[in-house]
Parts: structure tokens; C-alpha cells; sequence
């Protein structure tokens, strides 16, 4: 445990320093990799502090929430409605003990959470994947290409700790507490609804279909409902704030997930779009492939879970944010631990530290990234 805790502080530390220089080394322009963020369209503020580089892009939104809670915009375009409420509701909470320091809060909670999910996925390996090296798989998800999303103004540490805890307990038979930490997740983020996947998987596992409908099974079961319940207590709150029951997903049809192909976000016509475009395409590739080789050699629950996962992220109709989507994946991780071929791994590990640098600079200078 002390290992893991020292990786992750040392990824921390290095990762930040490293972020701090590139962000006060290059003098960039504004992105050109999408027509749709025109710097006409998003101005860039330019900072070069260590605290205000952690906060870029859908931080904004985040901390939007804090300081002005819920509301539409004129227009009924973009709209912080769609962004689900506990890690804002967090940073509200530490940032007003921290004086109103709310970039800081939300840093500072990304971070205790990424170490909080690391403690989870070691233990989870140490109990359900003994033959496995925990600290391997963990080293393995803080050197993905997006991984620097751990650390800033995101929900994804949060929800990583959520998902692996769910899992953990749902593993343990604890259903209950495991039903717990699938509602905070669905609070947490609009993927937490699948939450409610491993929980119906072991109660199922262990009781037999046979007898779902045992009394004794259908107590075990209400966890199951946990997570939907989070999902739609968030629905029902924008519907009765603002009169819309179908609000969410009008606005979630703006930011573009609308299960349509978005023509507008695919461009091809300059070299930063066309390397974008590749990244994600190839990242694309190598994670279904890993889906599916995760359902033959790990289990059927972990593909159906990044499955879902990848469901969500191509709903926008575009491969964007698919990087970022992946990292709470964490069988992916496991399963890349458990190739034993010592060439494959070392051409994982160069290449993937390459991108996570690639993508640190590009999010710290305002690029779109992940």
C-alpha cells in the first residue's frame, strides 16, 4: 500500500512540474485542430500559474455551478445542466472552508481522489486478480495518454473511485454498500447509471437465474437500482427547476450527444485536425480491440462495463473525448499488466508516456486534448 501511495505522489509531483513548464516554456496561438473552437468562438485567456493550468475547458463549467448553481442560458444552448452535481457540490463545500479558493478546492479533490482510487484498484487486485502485480496496472493507467485528467478540474478521478469501489464491494458480496457508492457515482457522472451493471452481474452470478425472484435475491437485488435512481433523481431535478422533462438531453444534444454522426467536429482540411483525428482513430481501434480481448481472457461483466462506456463516448457522434472516456477502463489496465511479452509492453509503455506528455501540453496551453 505505502508503494502505491508513493507512485502515485511521485506521478503527481512529476506531472505537475512537468505541466508548469510547458505551459510557461511555449508561447502558442489559439488551437486550429477543430473549426468549432475558433478562437472567435472560445477566446483563450492566457495564464501561466501552476494552480489556474488545472483549469481548462469543462472546469469551467464545474465551476460555474459553484459560483452561480443551475440556470439556462438565453439562448437554451450550452448550459451547465447537463453536468451532474456531486463534484461541484465537493468543491463547493472545500473551497468555501478554503476561503473561496474554488480552482484550488477542486484540484486539491482530484487528487485525494485519484489516491483514493488507486488504494481501491490495489486492493481490487490484491482480492479478485491475485496472479496480477497491483502495482503494475496501476502504473500502467497513470501513463495513458489522458491520464493528466486525473489531476485537474474533471470529475474523472472521482468517478474512477466511485467505479472501482462499486466494483470492489460488489465483488465482496457487499451490495448494499456497494449500491452506495454506485448512486454517489451516478451523481457524479452521466456514465454512472452502468454502475448498476456489476451489482446485477454478481447477485445474478451467485444466486442462479433459477431464483431472482426469491425473496432472499430480491433483497439483494434493490442495490441494482441504486445508480438509476442517482441518474434520474438529476433528471427529475432539472425538470422541476426548469419545467422541461426532456431538458437534459436537449441540452445534451447541444454539447453533442445527440447518437448522431456530428459532420461539424470532423475535419480533415489542416494538419492539426488530420493528426487529431488520427490519434483518435487509432486510440479508437486499440480500445475495442481491448474490449474484446478483456471479455475472452478477464470477464464478460469487464467487457460489458467498457462497452457501455464506449457506447457513451461515441454518442456525440464524433471519436472526441474517447482517450478521456477510457480512463476510468481501469480492466483495460489490468488486462495490459497481464501481456506477458516483455517487447509488446515496453513499446505500451514508451509509447503511452509519449502521448501523456502530448497531452499535457496540450491541455495546460489550451488545446483540446483527450
Amino acid at each position: 500500500m505505502k508503494k502505491i501511495l508513493l507512485l502515485v505522489s511521485l506521478w503527481l509531483v512529476v506531472v505537475n512540474i512537468f505541466g508548469f513548464i510547458v505551459l510557461n516554456r511555449f508561447n502558442l496561438s489559439p488551437d486550429t485542430a477543430y473549426a468549432w473552437i475558433a478562437p472567435e468562438n472560445f477566446p483563450v485567456p492566457k495564464s501561466s500559474g501552476l494552480m489556474d493550468m488545472h483549469n481548462r475547458w469543462d472546469s469551467y463549467w464545474y465551476l460555474d455551478i459553484v459560483q452561480n448553481g443551475y440556470y439556462l442560458k438565453t439562448d437554451n444552448t450550452l448550459s451547465n445542466v447537463v453536468f451532474f452535481p456531486l463534484y461541484p457540490a465537493l468543491i463547493k463545500i472545500l473551497g468555501t472552508v478554503l476561503g473561496g479558493n474554488f480552482i484550488l478546492a477542486g484540484w486539491l479533490l482530484s487528487m485525494v481522489f485519484l489516491l483514493l482510487a488507486c488504494v481501491y484498484f490495489w486492493k481490487l487486485l490484491r482480492e479478485f486478480h491475485p496472479k496480477v502485480d497491483p502495482k503494475l496496472p496501476i502504473m500502467l493507467m497513470l501513463i495513458f495518454p489522458t491520464a493528466f485528467f486525473f489531476n485537474v478540474i474533471y470529475t474523472e478521478s472521482l468517478f474512477l473511485f466511485l467505479t472501482i469501489a462499486t466494483f470492489y464491494y460488489a465483488f465482496g458480496r457487499k451490495f448494499y454498500l456497494a449500491g452506495l457508492f454506485a448512486f454517489l457515482g451516478a451523481l457524479a457522472h452521466s456514465n454512472g447509471v452502468f454502475l448498476a451493471l456489476p451489482i446485477l452481474w454478481e447477485v445474478v452470478r451467485i444466486s442462479g437465474w433459477r431464483n431472482v425472484f426469491a425473496p432472499k435475491v430480491i433483497v439483494k437485488l434493490v442495490p441494482v437500482f441504486f445508480a438509476p435512481i442517482g441518474s434520474f433523481a438529476f433528471i427529475t431535478y432539472d425538470y422541476l427547476k426548469f419545467g422541461d422533462p426532456l431538458l437534459f438531453f436537449k441540452i445534451q444534444s447541444n454539447w453533442g450527444r445527440a447518437f448522431s454522426i456530428n459532420w461539424e467536429h470532423f475535419s480533415f482540411f489542416s494538419n492539426p485536425s488530420i493528426a487529431n483525428m488520427g490519434i483518435d482513430i487509432v486510440l479508437t481501434i486499440f480500445i475495442i480491440g481491448a474490449t474484446i480481448m478483456v471479455g475472452r481472457k478477464l470477464s464478460l461483466l469487464y467487457a460489458l462495463f467498457m462497452s457501455a462506456t464506449l457506447f457513451a463516448a461515441f454518442s456525440s457522434g464524433t471519436l472526441m473525448s474517447v482517450g478521456r472516456y477510457s480512463l476510468v477502463m481501469f480492466p483495460l489496465f489490468i488486462l495490459l499488466a497481464s501481456i506477458k511479452n516483455e517487447t509488446f509492453r515496453l513499446t505500451w509503455i514508451f509509447t503511452s508516456t509519449l502521448f501523456l506528455a502530448l497531452d499535457i501540453m496540450l491541455f495546460v496551453n489550451n488545446y483540446w486534448a483527450g
